[in-house]
């Protein structure tokens, strides 16, 4: 079967050949043209006829009977019809033409009806196609973010669980930090009521100790006036012996007597209480006092030069052989040590329990002679250790209480857990460290952190059990490490030259 197209070309091919061959006999006919229209649904054809005109006469015939007559069909045919059955000619041949058309027309409406069929139905093949293509893509893009979505929510819900276990561990951590701090706040009330009892009667005894003290130097006075008169009474006596020669027995015995007396009044003066003989002198530190005659270790009273008011400090009398003065001491975490400068140069505790002593009586003590330092460490496993420096100095303020040390000793590690030379001493408000950070505020309390270092006695008290892996503890790197917080510290001076 020809293909679409083809019958398109040789149908129009058809119609041209018509109109021209009727053109060009229109033409012949040289006569005038006539429009012929025929209608077919909404199409239209129009076709351009010659008017046919009657035919030419006759030519005369030449006279003469040798001329030849053509044989002529107008006996037969009548010229006159010859233009009505040419135009039916024409019609009939329009008729057929446009019949053929109109069988062209409509096999072109069905083979396209058919094409177009099928193109649309090759167009929803494809667009279905296409459709469940995108379908597949979305449903598998839907899937993935699906399990996406399911890992991302079980993920959440891990967090969730791990932050709410936190949470609890959390709050029971809570719980029983306060309740520690509750039982902590008791047993600190009930110190705090201990402690002013004691300083109650601490008092008291102050009070009784110099009543006392007013009473034997009264007692003094009238021994020393009592022997000034047994003196005075010997030396009459003397010269009664020397003038009364001749009784030499009786004087003697006299005498004898009177010497006994005597040296009874010298020994009860002489062995008048060592606290009296102390009151009465001013000592500068412990050694002084242990120099005096006392020997047991307490509480005693010093008078630091440049320092305007006395002050109470403990004495040990008997660590390698005693005379020195506390500058420090850690026990029981009864004491608060995160200060601030003021608190650290002036001091602050009880020398009796937890305390430090002062920055500037420590620099005015060892600003005029020469001192030692001893460091006693205890851990909460019972072992102790000790480190002790020959040479011990703290500079002044302005030198923002410099510390000098020297001639390291000891058990408490084979080397110093302090810097020797060159540190400064930092607090909380006053950063004085060889460190970008800020030492005092990270690690807490008052020390001569230098770049952080080493160790800290003033860091905070932790109990037992709770006493490790703790940066900000009471430290002491090379006795238990640099995490290891110690139970209890002490810190004390005294003279070289003991």
């Amino acid at each position: 079967m020809p293909s679409l197209p083809a019958m398109l070309l040789s149908g129009l091919l058809l119609i041209v050949a018509t109109t021209t061959v009727a053109q060009r006999r229109g033409q012949e006919a040289g006569g005038r043209r006539r429009a012929h229209r025929v209608q077919h649904g909404q199409c239209s054809y129009t076709f351009v006829l010659p008017e046919p005109e009657p035919c030419p006469p006759e030519p005369e015939a030449f006279g003469g009977s040798n001329s030849l007559q053509r044989d002529s069909p107008a006996a037969a045919l009548n010229l006159g019809d010859w233009p009505t059955q040419r135009v039916r000619q024409l019609e009939k041949m329009l008729e057929n033409n446009t019949q053929w058309l109109q069988k062209l027309e409509r096999y072109i409406q069905m083979n396209l009806r058919l094409e177009l069929a099928q193109a649309q139905q090759h167009m929803v093949q494809n667009q279905t196609a296409t459709m469940l293509e995108l379908g597949t893509s979305l449903l598998n893009q839907t899937t993935a973010q699906t399990r996406k979505l399911t890992d991302v929510e079980a993920q959440v819900l891990n967090q969730t669980s791990r932050m709410e276990i936190q949470l609890l561990e959390t709050s029971l951590s809570t719980n029983k930090l306060e309740k520690q701090l509750l039982l902590q706040g008791h047993e600190l009330h009930r110190l705090q009521g201990h402690n002013s009892a004691l300083e109650t009667r601490v008092q008291a005894l102050e009070t009784q100790q110099q009543a006392e003290l007013a009473s034997l130097r009264g007692e003094k006075e009238r021994l020393r006036r009592l022997l000034g008169r047994q003196s005075g009474a010997l030396a009459g006596l003397e010269r009664s012996l020397r003038a009364a020669s001749s009784n030499s027995s009786l004087l003697q015995r006299q005498q004898s007597q009177l010497l006994e007396s005597v040296q009874r009044l010298v020994r009860v003066v002489a062995q008048g209480p060592a606290s009296m003989r102390a009151a009465e002198q001013v000592f500068q530190d412990c050694a002084e006092i242990q120099r005096s005659g006392a020997n047991a270790s307490g509480i005693y009273t010093i008078h630091v030069a440049n320092v305007t008011e006395p002050r109470k400090v403990f004495c040990d009398m008997e660590a390698s052989g005693g005379g020195w003065t506390l500058i420090q001491r850690r026990e029981n975490g009864s004491m608060n040590f995160q200060r601030n400068w003021k608190d650290y140069k002036q001091g602050f505790g009880n020398p009796a329990g937890e305390h430090w002593l002062g920055n500037e009586v420590v620099h005015q003590l060892t600003s005029r002679a020469a001192y030692s330092l001893r460091v006693e460490l205890q851990d909460w496993e019972g072992n102790e250790a000790y480190a002790q420096y020959e040479h011990f100095q703290l500079g002044s303020e302005g030198q923002l209480y410099r510390l000098s040390l020297s001639g390291y000793s000891g058990s408490a590690g084979r080397q110093s857990s302090l810097v020797l030379q060159g540190t400064n001493f930092s607090t909380r408000d006053a950063d004085n460290d060889n460190c970008l950070c800020k030492c005092a505020q990270m690690l807490s309390g008052g020390w001569w952190f230098d770049a952080c270092g080493l160790s800290n006695l003033n860091g905070i008290y932790y109990p037992a059990r709770h006493h490790v892996r703790k940066l900000n503890g009471i430290r002491w790197h090379y006795f238990q490490g640099p995490s290891y917080s110690l139970r209890s510290t002490r810190m004390m001076v005294r003279p070289t030259d003991i």
